[in-house]
């Protein structure tokens, strides 16, 4: 395993987790209101040493009643990066598959009510991330290896995560993924990203960051992003509405704005996307500015992968949840049956 995708053992040191409250982002103001939950779920803190970690939790009721999850595989949920990013956007498969097993929505460092404020953002920090809440389900009891949706720039995350613990991710789902828009894929050196570092240090540390990133979160800005994302102006209201929430949080344009300077990208990560050896599914739209991915043509897909297409935008579960459950379930049932065959 080489070193950029190896796990940073202090990162892993967490305790169990804990119920949240209804609290301010950490780094809150006293008068600062409080950012309500974006998901109806018991809201969890992953503690331990870095940035305070959120997610939201939920375990089915007769699992609950028979005390027993050991035999379940947990579904672990990441959100994709945006100026509002947070739990909220993979509302509808949380809500899908609660039911029926133990799902996660981990929040990531710098949005939602994970802990927000100035330091870098970088793609080791959001895949120690993942691997930390991936601990804390093996620490709940859930000792089976996890299957992994990461959505947009998560699937990069989701990816390096499950490079880095293969024993501890059973699949790995990615929805609309980036890195794969162009079938002239980039060539893969280790640790580089995407960022340019003095339109980085000029959006961080300016006096113009706070308004940029105030301009980036008005509601008509946002809108625009999210009908770019839908391919339409049939948006979801009710995440446009909590990403109106989340955005005034304090410390909350610190990670947005590295995302913006390309410091959360890795260079030709479609060849990190190769090597998975987990089964793999790539679940994408054929609507709005997120819904070319040339690249697949290039890697194969490679045997162990299945490829659906929605003709929705970039986030299908919004626009047809009951279809991309089913179609996510037969992928799982599969991986069941590869595993038990």
């Amino acid at each position: 395993m080489s070193e950029s995708l190896r796990p940073s053992p202090a990162r892993l040191k967490d305790g169990p987790m804990q119920q949240v409250p209804f609290r301010p982002a950490a780094g809150s103001s006293a008068g600062s209101p409080a950012l309500p939950p974006a998901l109806a779920a018991e809201r969890h803190l992953i503690g331990g040493p870095g940035p305070q970690l959120c997610g939201y939790f939920s375990l089915p009721a007769q699992a609950t009643a028979l005390g027993d999850t050991r035999r379940s595989h947990p579904l672990l949920l990441v959100h994709s990066v945006n100026a509002a990013a947070s739990a909220a956007e993979v509302r509808p498969i949380f809500e899908g598959f609660s039911a029926s097993r133990p799902v996660l929505a981990l929040e990531l460092p710098g949005f939602g009510s994970s802990e927000r404020g100035p330091q870098r953002y970088t793609p080791t920090l959001m895949r120690d991330s993942i691997l930390r809440a991936l601990e804390h389900l093996r620490r709940s009891g859930l000792h089976r290896p996890a299957d992994v949706l990461g959505v947009s720039l998560s699937a990069e995350f989701v990816t390096q995560a499950a490079l880095a613990q293969p024993d501890a991710v059973r699949s790995v789902a990615l929805v609309s993924p980036t890195g794969l828009e162009s079938d002239d894929l980039e060539r893969y050196e280790l640790g580089r990203t995407k960022d340019k570092p003095l339109l980085r240090r000029l959006l961080q540390s300016g006096p113009w960051a706070e308004p940029l990133y105030r301009l980036l979160t008005r509601e008509s800005t946002m809108r625009q992003f999210l009908e770019r994302t839908w391919g339409s102006n049939n948006i979801d209201e009710g995440l446009l509405a909590y990403n109106l929430l989340s955005t005034p949080q304090p410390g909350a344009r610190f990670a947005p704005l590295d995302f913006v300077s390309g410091a959360l990208f890795t260079r030709g990560v479609a060849h990190l996307y190769a090597r998975l050896h987990q089964p793999v599914w790539l679940a994408h739209g054929t609507r709005g500015d997120f819904a070319k991915f040339d690249g697949i043509n290039r890697l194969g897909p490679p045997p162990r992968w299945r490829v659906d297409s929605f003709e929705t935008g970039a986030l299908p579960y919004f626009e047809q949840p009951a279809e991309f459950a089913r179609r996510y379930e037969a992928f799982l049932q599969r991986v069941t049956g590869q595993a038990a065959g």
